[in-house]
């Protein structure tokens, strides 16, 4: 979620897999996997949607991250 909010990603839009891996790396660089890890850990809590290019985020992730 601190990728989203780095890039100023609002509800709708979508966070390009180019800007999010780098960001995943710097945090968690001994996980082999952690892109796929962290999608499928964010959409299992419906706060993004998979987009062709990235990940898009939902109103209820958007209001994760407003609710900070």
């Amino acid at each position: 979620m601190d990728a989203f909010n780095t890039n100023n990603i609002s509800e709708g839009e979508v966070l390009r897999y180019e800007d999010l891996y780098p960001i995943l790396q710097d945090k968690y660089p001994k996980y082999k996997d952690v892109q796929k890890e962290a999608e499928q850990h964010l959409a299992k809590l419906a706060y993004v949607n998979p987009a062709p290019d990235g990940l898009m985020l939902t109103q209820i992730g958007y209001r994760s991250l407003t609710e900070r």
